[in-house]
């Protein structure tokens, strides 16, 4: 008896910033842990828990599963709190302290902060649900997040630029 399979995934979706961003700014804000931080107390995941998968599934970082013997309770769970607060905070602390007419913070070179996001929805389908309901999220604290919905008929074409900009 082998025993149970446990699946090695721990999330539906992860929002992977690219930390070697060909644009100097944009990778340096990436890079730094604050602005991460404050993305992810933006993130209400409750509310995508409960508007995308009708109230199944927890709050949680990637990180190993509670099955695994590598589980860590405070990786898990670190900075999955929704706290809009904390996240200005950390928001202000990663030099995001100007903002344009349209409430979307200011990076170093004034220009507004904005994630692109590469997406394939015909893998995924709910990715693009989430996404959206991210996308309003990161607006209230002054973060534009742009979906790029790529065609699969693209994939092949598109899918190393896709992993690159992520």
């Amino acid at each position: 008896h082998l025993g149970e399979v446990i699946p090695s995934s721990s999330n539906t979706l992860v929002l992977q910033l690219n930390m070697n961003h060909d644009d100097p700014v944009k990778r340096e804000l990436y890079q730094n842990k604050d602005f991460r931080v404050g993305l992810s107390h933006a993130i209400d995941r409750q509310e995508i828990i409960d508007v995308v998968f009708t109230g199944q599934g927890e709050p949680f970082q990637v990180a190993p599963r509670p099955e695994s013997e590598f589980y860590d309770e405070e990786l898990a769970k670190q900075y999955t709190e929704f706290d809009p607060d904390l996240a200005a905070q950390h928001l202000d602390a990663a030099g995001l302290t100007e903002m344009n007419g349209d409430g979307i913070r200011l990076m170093s070179n004034g220009q507004p902060a904005k994630i692109t996001v590469d997406v394939i929805s015909a893998l995924r389908p709910e990715w693009i649900d989430i996404l959206e309901i991210m996308q309003l999220q990161f607006q209230a604290a002054g973060i534009e997040l742009e979906l790029n919905n790529i065609d699969r008929s693209e994939e092949r074409r598109v899918g190393k630029e896709c992993r690159s900009r992520w």
